[in-house]
């Protein structure tokens, strides 16, 4: 075998030996500009666990936003507090450390189709509790 065969042998393996590397630098920043261009754009939504279809106001009040504690209630009964779930016997407890903790308003959803009776029981609850604001959520 001649230098020269043997050379060319050696030129051809270094040649596949470069052209299996790829450069993924580029491929990185695309990821990573798609990846901040939709965090950016994303809008988050605050969902609850129950599903509580509010019933509808014509007439409305607007009112400054304020840090309220919001109570939802189902049409099952089922009580939720700033979106944990609560049983009806520990939303007294759960109800009156959020007002020692200086949460002084309470806003409550109720579904349309929720009894009267859960609704009072939540604002008896705010009373007793010591909210000084009451408020019920609605659909505009």
């Amino acid at each position: 075998m001649s230098i020269a065969s043997r050379d060319s042998g050696h030129l051809r393996h270094r040649r596949r030996q470069q052209s299996s590397v790829v450069d993924l630098t580029p491929l990185i920043d695309i990821v990573f500009q798609l990846l901040i261009f939709f965090l950016l754009t994303a809008t988050f939504q605050e969902s609850s666990s129950l599903d509580v279809d509010l019933a509808r106001a014509k007439n409305q009040q607007k009112t400054q936003k304020t840090e309220a504690v919001i109570v939802s209630i189902s049409s099952r009964g089922a009580f939720e507090v700033d979106q944990i779930l609560v049983d009806p016997g520990g939303l007294e407890s759960y109800l009156c450390a959020q007002s020692n903790n200086g949460k002084r308003t309470l806003h409550i959803r109720a579904d349309k189709n929720s009894k009267h009776e859960d609704l009072v029981f939540a604002m008896d609850l705010a009373k007793t509790c010591g909210f000084e604001s009451l408020g019920i959520l609605h659909q505009n």
